[in-house]
């Protein structure tokens, strides 16, 4: 594409994370008692990620990304407007710009979408109800993007930037 194409994953243009449907943000705590009690009074000595929001914002910027515990999990993305998809980009940063390997980028997965009008309102999501995005053939109102695996981290799995573009039908 040659960058013109509307990005309806924007959240500056409307877009939202379905928090339900999208995996806990990572938080990593002490391991020692007194260091645990020290966080839960002052939030000190816990690390914890950036919002799930940030994957729909411009900045890929090194850190500014959205990390969840573990090597698999999701995120669930209610798109701007209902539209024809036609290709989703992913951006991570690159090696030669991560202060530490990329391990922790996203290896294996699965795109998915909802067929617009198949759901009343925002509370009958269901992960049963998801298909695969391949099939452009349907207006498509919400994506998900389901990690399976990434470059052997097994403590976290960071996104920076997700990408929809497609035809606004009228």
């Amino acid at each position: 594409m040659d960058g013109t194409s509307p990005d309806y994953a924007l959240y500056t243009g409307g877009a939202r994370i379905i928090p339900h449907l999208t995996t806990r943000d990572y938080e990593a705590w002490p391991s020692k008692s007194y260091q645990v009690l020290w966080g839960l009074l002052t939030r000190k000595n816990v690390v914890k990620s950036n919002k799930a929001s940030i994957v729909i914002t411009p900045s890929v910027n090194v850190g500014e990304c959205w990390c969840f515990n573990g090597t698999q999990g999701q995120i669930a993305i209610r798109l701007s407007r209902s539209i024809f998809v036609t290709h989703i980009t992913y951006h991570h940063i690159g090696r030669q710009v991560s202060i530490d390997p990329i391990s922790s980028a996203p290896k294996d997965f699965e795109l998915w979408g909802v067929i617009d009008d198949y759901y009343d309102d925002d509370d009958d999501y269901d992960d049963n109800n998801y298909y695969d995005h391949s099939n452009s053939d349907f207006r498509i109102r919400s994506i998900m993007m389901k990690v399976n695996s990434n470059h052997e981290n097994p403590q976290f799995t960071c996104l920076y930037r997700l990408q929809v573009h497609g035809v606004n039908p009228l």
